[in-house]
């Protein structure tokens, strides 16, 4: 009997992870391609899924949307709704804006998958979901409730704002800003555009920055490297900070900490708050 229980239970455990399985894979999906000339801008608008966005060819912008269903176990079959979407995806254009709407159905979610000439300006805001976005040269603003932000080779103006998620942007070329509530912030820069960089419960990791800084976590470390061309500030509430500058850095660095240690690998003109190591 006790064998027979087990059997029973291991195949409903088996049908439990297959529903779970099904109820996160993709149910349905779209594409469209749009032409646009010269810089054109793109705006994402999405209550829940992940954007991905990688440059392309000029000329176009090349938009996939697969179309995934949360509930259907619980409230039946939501095909008609997932073929609405793939016959009227939610996708505007006027001249060369282009607007990827939100989706007003009950638990369901789109990713994204866009190339777009380089030089087109990019404009997200999601719910929650992952953003990854690479090679853009026209600025980049980003907003997430929750999400981690992954950018790489970009340039222009970058600024990004996640509710609760870690960012991460690697060959930055021009001034940048993020802010998270909570979340680690990675930078590497590779001009010398200013930096801010804010989290309230995380850790901070800036490199190669050029230009001025502030850096502020209300926990976590922060360690920076570069050579300011501009005035630094660096300051966390319990957590260490480490600057790695050359010795002929010459302009102002303000490192405060109210519980941990302050390392500077070269003497600079600093005001330090903190134990120093």
């Amino acid at each position: 009997m006790k064998r027979a229980f087990a059997k029973v239970s291991a195949v409903v455990v088996a049908l439990l992870l297959a529903t779970t399985a099904s109820l996160a894979s993709e149910q349905g999906h779209f594409q469209k391609t749009l032409q646009v000339s010269g810089g054109a801008n793109l705006e994402v608008l999405t209550r829940s899924g992940d954007v991905v966005v990688h440059s392309g060819p000029a000329g176009s912008i090349a938009i996939t949307g697969r179309i995934h269903v949360g509930d259907r176990w619980f409230s039946g079959g939501r095909k008609a709704d997932v073929q609405e979407i793939e016959n009227n995806p939610p996708i505007q254009q006027s001249g060369n804006h282009v607007r990827i709407d939100y989706v007003n159905r009950t638990n369901i979610s789109i990713d994204y998958e866009i190339t777009a000439p380089p030089d087109t300006k990019i404009q997200t805001k999601s719910g929650s979901g992952d953003q990854t976005i690479e090679g853009m040269q026209a600025g980049v603003e980003i907003e997430t409730g929750s999400g981690d932000v992954r950018l790489r080779d970009l340039a222009g103006e970058i600024r990004i704002h996640t509710g609760s998620g870690n960012v991460q942007a690697q060959g930055a070329a021009g001034p940048l800003e993020a802010r998270a509530g909570s979340g680690d912030i990675s930078v590497e820069e590779r001009s010398k555009g200013d930096v801010r960089l804010e989290t309230g419960s995380g850790n901070i990791e800036a490199r190669g920055v050029e230009g001025g800084l502030r850096a502020s976590t209300g926990s976590g470390n922060v360690r920076v490297d570069g050579t300011p061309a501009n005035n630094w500030s660096v300051k966390t509430g319990s957590g260490d900070a480490e600057l790695r500058l050359p010795q002929e850095a010459a302009f102002n660095v303000d490192v405060s900490t109210s519980s941990g240690s302050v390392v500077v690998n070269h003497p600079v003109t600093t005001t330090v708050q903190g134990r120093v190591e």
